[in-house]
């Protein structure tokens, strides 16, 4: 672990802790809601905000550095040094489940180099949960080592998913795999938060997530962690994964033949 790295990852945490305790507050009192590239693609004046905090305090702190944030896209930073350190912020992860006041979601910050996540950080203020790591370190929750499950029973398994974002350009796929899943695991779930999925197989609280039409925000933090635990990410569209993929599959290396029979069948 570098000093940079270290100062980097310190720095995303308690902006992450600071800023996700404001969202927790503003929950049952949003200015406004609006949907932004179809009717199921909601955003709030506080992920908005949020995610403008992000980029003052990054940019202030680390000048030299970059910005993607799924509000407000890019920094000007970005478009004339894309070879810095690039940070990847979702505001708050599980944007439907906070415009409903649903306890649910999660702010998610990743610091990545040339393409790969080199610290990844999470928190979900409703539990006050800190996921954390950096790359070739492993991965903590709130300070203690966590690992994937070593689950490798398919009909023993809990798996995660989700459809939002999928449910018109890959409706049938979508239908497909739950229907290929029905009866051969013990439950399947849907909590509305990619980012808090991932981290939910990192610390082994369920045993395999997938889903497709996922952005970079969505997986680059989460996709650290999970390797960083000890999992497994798989690309189900391509044959090499990268935060800039289309479709995610983590789980553990011994349930991944498992799933990857059952969802390429």
């Amino acid at each position: 672990m570098s000093k940079e790295e270290f100062l980097r990852l310190e720095f995303a945490k308690g902006l992450a802790k600071d800023l996700g305790r404001f969202a927790k507050s503003k929950i049952n009192s949003l200015s406004w809601t609006k949907t932004k590239s179809g009717f199921y693609d909601v955003v709030t004046n506080i992920d908005v905000e949020v995610e403008n905090r992000v980029k003052e305090a990054v940019l202030k702190a680390f000048p030299q550095d970059s910005i993607l944030g799924e509000e407000t896209g890019t920094s000007e930073s970005e478009a004339a040094n894309p070879d810095n350190l690039l940070w990847i912020v979702d505001p708050i992860d599980g944007t439907t489940n906070f415009s409903k006041g649903v306890p649910h979601s999660c702010v998610s910050i990743a610091i990545v180099e040339n393409g790969e996540p080199k610290v990844g950080v999470v928190y979900d203020p409703f539990m006050d949960e800190m996921f954390e790591a950096i790359k070739g370190n492993g991965a903590l929750l709130n300070g203690k080592e966590m690992h994937v499950s070593e689950m490798s029973e398919l009909e023993k398994s809990v798996l995660n998913t989700g459809y939002q974002y999928s449910a018109v350009n890959m409706r049938k796929k979508v239908l497909s795999d739950y229907e290929a899943f029905f009866g051969k695991i013990r439950a399947l779930r849907i909590f509305g938060s990619a980012v808090l999925d991932l981290c939910y197989v990192a610390c082994g609280r369920i045993d395999g997530f997938w889903e497709y039409e996922l952005k970079p925000w969505d997986m680059a933090a989460g996709s650290l962690l999970v390797k960083e635990a000890g999992g497994v990410i798989v690309d189900l569209l391509s044959e090499e994964f990268s935060i800039y993929s289309k479709s995610i599959l983590a789980t553990s290396s011994t349930l991944l033949p498992e799933m990857m029979k059952v969802l390429k069948a």
